[in-house]
């Protein structure tokens, strides 16, 4: 057996294997063990018929019979792929092109080591070839396949498909045909002209794919858009009609009642029961009216994160807070995905929202403030996620502040308080490497009491920003606690 006849048949067994191997990563389908049998006995089996009938037939039956084999094959071993003809054209233009290259890039090896047998020089081809079909597949745009083979858009690029078959017909021939050693200057002009062709048309294609599905996405986004316009007109039209049904049920109670009061105003000898019988009846009906405008016009609906258990907690707490009393706001900025896939696991973030405003709701709750208000930030902040929620509520005891994170520890004990929260809250942020950032304003009833914010900076540290910051370094004898006065603090 000479040696151009084992080094056919390494070259045939190789390209057809991978030849197969590409096709699967075109169409982005898993490639597991016994699939890699599969295309190694069929492989096999193609060499082997490839070998028996050189001797008789021309190089142009030899690459159609090779090319229906390949489509034979992937037929069996992946019955799905509805597209198996195109994506073998590609793949064979794809595995003759980067075998081109990889016998330029064999050339230094062979003068560096003075390679004389043709066989070895086969081996180191075929292996430059495998680290660069890796290297492809590992490009961004390639990971997955071609994405534009893998849609019903075929028909579009018609063009594209010919220049592959023309590829694969001129480089198999010459594969084939002619080339048995070193690269000849023809088949380098010829290869090079139509790898660059392929790649550049490859590129396009995926280019317009993407145009295409940006595109489709952009037209769906419109029509939802407009769908949630017209159910949000007809939601409003609905509660217009609600509301002056509404108004005209309390009109003649307002003018009795107006009338009452206008006879109060001018009949000074009222007694003080009638006064108070007066002011009940217009509270009584104020709140009446408040109570059924609320039930029309029900809670404001909350901005989403996409995410349906964070969004689920979020309108939770907002219906904890209406039943409280409380206003309630939530903002929601940058991409919330990027946060639970990169930052914090999602069911962490879920209970550090659960937590921390549910203490906001207790600290309102106690507050004689009549401006009721909690308002909850979620995401990007200063290139930085955070979660921050601001009230109007009680503020901490200083002992509070100084134990958080050591143990259990509320300010709010007699209301349901029990301080696990922020026992939970430092475990979190020790594994996320985040910061507790807790903001102190005096008391107002015009702006908020206090923030929390646990920022995801990588710092892990614990920082107070108060009024108050003298009197809470007084007593932090550990010096665990940045403190910064409210009125230099940036």
């Amino acid at each position: 057996m000479n040696e151009t006849f084992i080094n056919t048949i390494i070259k045939i067994l190789f390209i057809n294997f991978f030849i197969l191997i590409v096709n699967f990563k075109i169409m982005n389908n898993k490639i597991t063990k016994k699939r890699i049998l599969s295309i190694l006995f069929s492989s096999l089996c193609i060499t082997v018929v490839h070998m028996t009938i050189t001797k008789y037939y021309d190089n142009m039956f030899i690459i159609i019979m090779m090319y229906s084999m390949q489509i034979l094959a992937l037929q069996i071993i992946e019955k799905s792929n509805t597209a198996v003809l195109i994506t073998n054209l590609i793949s064979n233009a794809i595995v003759y092109i980067v075998f081109g290259i990889s016998m330029i890039l064999e050339f230094p090896f062979i003068i560096i080591f003075n390679i004389n047998s043709s066989t070895t020089n086969f081996f180191i081809i075929f292996a430059i070839e495998t680290i660069l079909l890796l290297k492809i597949f590992k490009i961004k745009r390639f990971k997955k396949g071609f994405i534009f083979l893998q849609n019903n858009y075929n028909n579009e690029y018609f063009d594209v498909i010919m220049i592959n078959i023309s590829a694969v017909i001129i480089l198999c021939y010459y594969m084939f045909g002619n080339y048995y050693g070193n690269l000849t200057k023809q088949l380098s002009i010829c290869f090079i002209v139509l790898g660059i062709i392929m790649f550049i048309m490859i590129q396009k294609t995926l280019n317009l794919y993407y145009k295409q599905k940006l595109l489709i996405k952009t037209l769906k986004e419109n029509e939802a858009t407009i769908k949630n316009k017209e159910d949000e007109i007809n939601k409003l039209s609905k509660e217009k009609y609600k509301i002056s049904k509404l108004n005209h049920e309390f009109y003649n109670r307002q003018k009795a009642l107006e009338l009452k009061v206008q006879e109060f105003v001018n009949n000074t000898k009222l007694e003080i029961g009638q006064d108070l019988s007066v002011t009940k009846q217009i509270e009584k009906l104020s709140k009446e009216y408040s109570n059924k405008l609320t039930e029309i016009k029900g809670p404001d609906k909350l901005p989403s994160t996409d995410i349906e258990e964070i969004d689920d907690m979020f309108k939770y707490m907002q219906s904890e807070c209406s039943k409280n009393g409380i206003i309630f706001n939530l903002q929601v900025t940058d991409n919330i995905h990027y946060m639970i896939n990169n930052i914090i696991e999602q069911d962490k973030l879920v209970t550090l929202i659960g937590d921390h405003i549910r203490d906001a709701i207790i600290a309102v709750s106690n507050s004689e403030n009549k401006f009721k208000s909690i308002i909850a930030i979620l995401g990007k902040k200063d290139n930085c996620y955070e979660f921050c929620v601001y009230d109007t509520g009680i503020e901490f005891e200083i002992d509070t502040l100084l134990k958080l994170g050591i143990e259990p520890a509320t300010t709010h004990k007699d209301t349901g308080g029990t301080g696990i929260g922020f026992m939970t809250t430092f475990e979190t942020m020790k594994e996320t490497k985040a910061s507790l950032i807790i903001s102190e304003n005096k008391p107002s009833d015009e702006d908020y009491t206090k923030s929390i914010a646990i920022r995801f900076d990588n710092k892990n540290e614990y920082r107070i920003c108060s009024y108050r910051a003298n009197q809470i370094k007084e007593k932090d004898t550990n010096n665990r606690i940045i403190i910064e006065n409210k009125n230099i603090a940036k």
